[in-house]
């Protein structure tokens, strides 16, 4: 059993390998073909006994399940949908050592977008994402 939590976040980026490299299943969207765009976010943790979190966040950020859609929204707005591209947000987290696996694949704008990345607490995964996505 204690490799059980370890495993969950190694599945994790196993899926978001195969999301990554997957043909895609239908032709682009132009912008104007699909306003809205629609996220999975997955935090795992990486030997905590916590439970894997998941939501889903969509844009604009009206009906969604994510605390801050609109604030989030305006980020992915910014970076055009590529997560990586949103800068860090400032801010001070604990030296505690409780890894995170993040993991977010979607659409923006009918195009495929998928992240994946490891952390070194959920603080770390939210101020490194912009304060917004993973603040959840």
């Amino acid at each position: 059993m204690m490799f059980k939590k370890p495993v969950r976040a190694a599945a994790l980026l196993a899926a978001a390998a195969a999301v990554m490299f997957a043909a895609p299943a239908q032709a682009h969207l132009a912008p104007e073909e699909s306003p809205h765009s629609e996220f999975a976010l997955y935090l795992a943790p990486a030997g905590s006994g916590s439970e894997l979190t998941t939501l889903t966040l969509e844009c604009p950020g009206k009906e969604s399940e994510h605390p801050n859609a609109k604030a989030a929204c305006r980020q992915l707005q910014r970076a055009h949908g590529h997560i990586a591209d949103i800068p860090p947000a400032d801010g001070m987290c604990t030296k505690e050592y409780a890894p995170v696996v993040v993991l977010v694949h979607g659409h923006w704008h009918g195009d495929k977008r998928v992240f994946a990345e490891k952390y070194g607490n959920d603080c770390e995964a939210a101020l490194a994402t912009g304060g917004y996505l993973f603040d959840i």
